[in-house]
């Protein structure tokens, strides 16, 4: 099967740090090319993917912008309409959907975001599209999908080797921001009376949040911030780890993060909303707290010693490997892409009303 994988032009695959969308592209594009698929990836030119790479933007385009979205989703699309050799056209872009009505080829669209009521209007008047939802709480937050999914990410277990010995501090990490919840987990540890790293940095648009949230409790002893990580280092630091705190303030869709700990045997311990109470595995992966119970957070830090780390990482294995999440997707490949005879005949739609 040939497959159009289209990611973003802001970050680079692999991500040299934050990049969950671009995570998820390196996972399924390394994982189809293993079983001898033809992937072209969509992507910036400093970019090392699995597959065959094609570029728009020499490197990543930051900080985000819709018309950069628009400008490289145009591209893809308008390259995969001029060569008609592909089965199947995978995009992470919300602003290629529309796009959807100028190819042949059939679509799919993984959403990696919460509900923007702008973008669901799009993917509402756009049926012929298939959607994937990366977790049943993101599906069902959604407007009503004419054709849609659920497949869970997943990551590749020997890129998370899994460490049966913890170092004692708690780790949050990611992007320095509010929904992510960075001053109650600065919070958590206080009150546990364990140290805490902080693995991460601001954006620019959370910059307040940080002079404001962040920098007063950074005043307390044992949070030390260690910065924005790439892969090795991060697994330094989930390996070691106690527990990963995951406050979420918002309906987080799924959390690769999280993912990435429990492989490598760390607890997650996370407030109960968006995807966490469907991911985590109640003490065997971590625990569900009920949403902002900072006290009930730290009470289980506290808890953790002797913690099953072994069985934890095999557990998470067996739930989001790359294996299954490929899996998926090349049955939902094979269930949407019509015949190359059938391709060929096929009819381009006419713009639909945003009603």
């Amino acid at each position: 099967m040939k497959i159009a994988l289209i990611g973003t032009p802001f970050i680079r695959i692999p991500p040299p740090g934050y990049g969950g969308t671009e995570l998820f592209c390196l996972e399924l594009a390394t994982s189809l090319v293993a079983r001898g698929h033809d992937v072209v990836v969509f992507t910036t030119g400093d970019a090392t993917p699995p597959g065959t790479r094609r570029s728009l933007y020499p490197h990543g385009i930051w900080p985000m912008t819709a018309a950069d979205e628009l400008n490289h989703a145009a591209w893809a699309c308008a390259e995969v309409e001029r060569t008609r050799a592909f089965d199947v056209v995978h995009t992470n872009l919300p602003l290629s959907i529309p796009l959807s009505r100028f190819i042949h080829e059939r679509m799919v669209h993984t959403i990696h975001h919460k509900r923007q009521d702008e973008l669901s209007r799009i993917y509402a008047v756009h049926p012929d599209v298939t959607y994937v939802a990366i977790s049943q709480r993101q599906l069902a937050l959604e407007t009503p999908l004419a054709r849609s999914t659920v497949i869970h990410h997943g990551i590749s277990p020997e890129r998370y080797p899994a460490s049966s010995i913890e170092d004692g501090y708690l780790l949050h990490l990611g992007r320095f921001a509010r929904e992510k919840g960075t001053h109650l987990a600065m919070d958590v540890a206080r009150r546990a009376g364990l140290p805490l790293l902080l693995a991460g940095r601001t954006h620019e648009f959370d910059e307040e949040y940080y002079a404001t949230e962040i920098l007063p409790r950074l005043r307390a002893p044992d949070i030390q911030v260690v910065g924005e990580v790439g892969h090795e280092q991060k697994l330094s630091l989930l390996r070691g780890a106690r527990a990963l705190l995951c406050p979420l303030q918002w309906e987080e869709p799924f959390g690769l993060a999280a993912i990435e700990s429990m492989f490598c045997g760390t607890p997650v311990l996370g407030f109960a909303r968006g995807s966490f109470p469907e991911i985590i595995d109640e003490g065997v992966t971590g625990f569900s707290v009920p949403s902002d119970d900072v006290d009930g957070m730290a009470q289980r830090a506290q808890m953790l010693v002797g913690f099953d780390r072994v069985g934890c990482a095999t557990h998470a294995r067996a739930r989001f490997s790359a294996a299954t999440m490929t899996d998926a997707y090349l049955a939902l490949y094979e269930r949407v892409a019509p015949s190359r005879s059938r391709r060929a005949g096929r009819t381009l739609r006419p713009a639909p009303p945003l009603g």
